[in-house]
This record gives structure tokens, C-alpha cells and sequence, in this order.
């Protein structure tokens, strides 16, 4: 890491704009479109029919929002592979701890189900994550900002 970065943060990357911020943006919006999809149209369409999916459709806002998170956090700090690893297990990790903390916390009610959606989201996160970084060989550099 360059001096003016920590585990999080790098100051020159998150002045730059690269191809890889720019796919962290794309999924962070798809991830987003998906999910409130999901939201408004199918979890009624499966309250309303009575199909039993397994769960999906009561855990979407958490499988999906947890990778809408991740993908606008490392858009946002533009991270490096090592610092977007690190994003994911803290966002994962602490969204699991918080739901563990519903109980204790006013109208907070504990469900499994979101458990396994915040598991299985920040999965998916990490599937996507990998792909992005196998995927571009070369970050080109659309846009810097000199200071």
C-alpha cells in the first residue's frame, strides 16, 4: 500500500477513475434494479399465490441490499483487491452480528432467514468481486484527479 492508505482507503485510487470502479458502479446499480425488482414485484406475486420459495422472497432485501452495499462501498473507496476483500467480510460479518443484535434492539425481531440471506449475499458479492478482478486484465485509467 502507498503511504495515505489503510486497510480501507487508498488517497490516489480514490481520486482515480478506472475501468474496475466503473464495473463496481455497473454491478452496484444491477444489484440495486434486481432487488427492488424483487421487492415490488416478485415477493407479492408470491405472497399473493402462496408459492412456497423457499425463503427467498421474505430474505431478498437482505441477499440483495448486502451486495448493493458492497458493490457502492468499493465503488466509492474504488478498492484494491486485498482493501475490497476486506469490505466484504466487515459489511457481511457486521450486518449478521446487527441482526443477531435485533432482539435486543427496539421493534428488532431475529429471523434466520435474514441470516442466511446476508450469508449468502455477501457470497454472491464475493463470486462477483473475483470475476470482476480475473476478468480485467488491464484497469485502464479513465480519469485521475491531480492535486
Amino acid at each position: 500500500m502507498s503511504s495515505g492508505s489503510n486497510i480501507f482507503t487508498d488517497k490516489e485510487r480514490i481520486k482515480t477513475i478506472d475501468t474496475i470502479r466503473i464495473v463496481y458502479c455497473v454491478v452496484f446499480l444491477l444489484a440495486f434494479l434486481f432487488t427492488e425488482i424483487g421487492r415490488y414485484v416478485y415477493r407479492p406475486f408470491i405472497y399473493h399465490n402462496h408459492i412456497n420459495d423457499f425463503g427467498i422472497a421474505d430474505s431478498i432485501g437482505n441477499w440483495g441490499g448486502i451486495v448493493v452495499q458492497i458493490f457502492f462501498g468499493l465503488a466509492i473507496i474504488n478498492s484494491s483487491f486485498k482493501q475490497g476483500l476486506s469490505v466484504i467480510a466487515v459489511a457481511t460479518g457486521g450486518y449478521i452480528l446487527y441482526e443477531f443484535a435485533q432482539p435486543y434492539l427496539p421493534k428488532g425481531t431475529f429471523d434466520w432467514l435474514d441470516v442466511y440471506g446476508t450469508l449468502a449475499g455477501g457470497v454472491i458479492s464475493l463470486m462477483l468481486f473475483y470475476l470482476i478482478h480475473k476478468s480485467i486484465k488491464h484497469n485502464k485509467i479513465v480519469y485521475s484527479i491531480k492535486t
